[in-house]
């Protein structure tokens, strides 16, 4: 049940597994501070169907249990059903009886609650009997001490706490009977919030690396990485939220050199299939800009992999058209196979697009992937954007302090860098006036590019703002990014 909480749950969410080869991470055991942990490979998202499920209106009056489990753990130290039986109120007990067959009935209690199989009918049963309260904390309880026999790493009271507030506000009920996305989601966020270092851990396990062994530079950039991601956003669009987490999870790669991509897929053609495009970009076919490639992905894992020459300064749309492929995916590496960037579905259709500004003339490595088999079309093209402001430190338009800048954002993904000079000692305000672009961020950069703060929505409102008492005299860099296109105003005050 080791499995990636987050991925397992970024998939239900999506529908599927990711398709892309980057490689995937779980839960690592780590002694830092505080206690990290990792994640059941069984989330609550399978759909399934109750059977003849009582109306749980008396049970979920029951006062829930302040513990899932008080005794009799199997042997493996997971909590059984027999656990949360006798923790639940009599009425809660009289209705898992009543629900459940007599001959059932010792099997069911029997189970592990985060089994391999979760949820069965009896599963959801007894979830429905307990109500809603007591179903959560059984859960979450069931997750964390999975999390912990499986692979040794303890959950502290705090973090625990810090979940179990989180959580508060979530439908488990509902998310492990329907499939509830915007549930899975919002779980993922509450553990992404809660764990701090244990999250990253739990990402590294895969990749060989632990992260107390990491230096500190790379524990700092793996933290502003995560510090990044609006946590408390996952409640809202499954999609957003898969492409942040996305975003952190290849994030690593640049705070972890190397872990770099191999651009190798590390799933095989079946024996008889005629493969059209390579699996690797060291095969990869060579695609002209201004040219459209037809491609196919004839089985369920597969990916294709094309490379073109990138001239420096050029501004590049790279577009993946559906064929009998519904729903595919783009991605972009640089020449060394370090992620650069990904989408899936594109301005509410299935088609994916992405822009990209060469900051080097050389290959660029082009990913086709998707949710399923079939044909598709993938494009490279030049595309002339007038940019007002750079997308790089290295050009960024300088700004002063007590001025107002305006900018927008041309195209997706598109940022814009500033710099203005900062006195030691001095404290500063930045802010960000939405125009047309109705939801803009801003990050603050130090004079070697690491990132020192950042802003998405602030005051409840969404024009982000931060504050920063520089530490020494010298240029700071504003990033102005956001979600969408369009006009902005940014304000520097001290």
């Amino acid at each position: 049940m080791a499995a990636v909480l987050a991925l397992a749950l970024l998939a239900a969410a999506c529908g599927e597994d990711d398709p892309i080869a980057a490689p995937t991470t779980a839960p690592v055991t780590t002694t830092t501070a505080p206690p990290t942990t990792t994640a059941a490979d069984a989330p609550p998202t399978t759909t399934t169907t109750a059977a003849a499920e009582p109306e749980p209106g008396e049970a979920a009056a029951d006062e829930p249990s302040t513990s899932a489990a008080k005794s009799d753990e199997g042997a493996s130290g997971e909590i059984l059903w027999s656990d949360v039986f006798d923790d639940s109120s009599a009425s809660a007990q009289a209705c898992i009886r009543e629900s459940l067959e007599e001959e059932d009935l010792d099997a069911a209690l029997a189970r592990p609650v985060t089994s391999d199989d979760f949820p069965t009918d009896d599963d959801m049963s007894m979830l429905a009997c307990i109500g809603p309260e007591h179903a959560r904390d059984v859960v979450l309880s069931g997750l964390v001490r999975s999390m912990q026999t499986e692979t040794g790493i303890m959950i502290g009271a705090e973090e625990t706490a810090c979940l179990r507030e989180s959580m508060a506000g979530i439908d488990v009920i509902g998310m492990v009977e329907s499939s509830d996305d915007l549930g899975a989601i919002a779980l993922l966020g509450a553990f992404g919030r809660c764990l701090g270092d244990a999250f990253i851990s739990l990402m590294l396990v895969d990749s060989g690396v632990e992260f107390e062994d990491l230096s500190d530079g790379e524990k700092a950039c793996l933290r502003e990485r995560q510090a990044g991601v609006d946590w408390d956003g996952f409640t809202g669009d499954p999609e957003a939220s898969f492409e942040a987490f996305l975003e952190l999870s290849f994030g690593m790669f640049e705070c972890l050199p190397e872990l770099g991509f191999d651009g190798v897929s590390s799933v095989e053609a079946p024996a008889g299939v005629d493969d059209d495009h390579a699996n690797s970009s060291a095969d990869a076919t060579a695609t002209r800009v201004g040219e459209a490639t037809g491609g196919s992905l004839e089985y369920d894992g597969d990916v294709d992999f094309f490379v073109f020459d990138a001239v420096e300064g050029d501004f590049y749309e790279l577009s993946v058209a559906p064929g009998t492929l519904e729903d595919p995916t783009v991605t972009l590496y640089d020449a060394d196979g370090m992620w650069l960037d990904y989408n899936d579905d594109f301005a509410g259709a299935l088609a994916s697009r992405l822009h990209w500004l060469a900051d080097g003339t050389g290959p660029l490595y082009v990913e086709v992937g998707g949710f399923g088999i079939g044909s598709y079309t993938l494009t490279v093209a030049t595309a002339v954007v007038d940019d007002d402001h750079a997308d790089w430190p290295a050009m960024a338009t300088a700004t002063a302090v007590g001025a107002a800048t305006e900018g927008v954002l041309d195209h997706d993904d598109d940022v814009d860098f500033f710099v203005f000079d900062a006195v030691e000692g001095e404290f500063y305000e930045l802010g960000v006036v939405p125009g047309t672009l109705e939801d803009p961020t801003i990050t603050l950069h130090d004079a070697d590019g690491l990132e020192l703060d950042y802003d998405d929505d602030s005051g409840g409102s969404l024009a982000p703002r931060l504050y920063w008492r520089a530490a020494s005299t010298g240029p700071l860099y504003v990033q102005v990014g956001g979600y969408g296109i369009g006009s902005y105003t940014l304000m520097v005050t001290r």
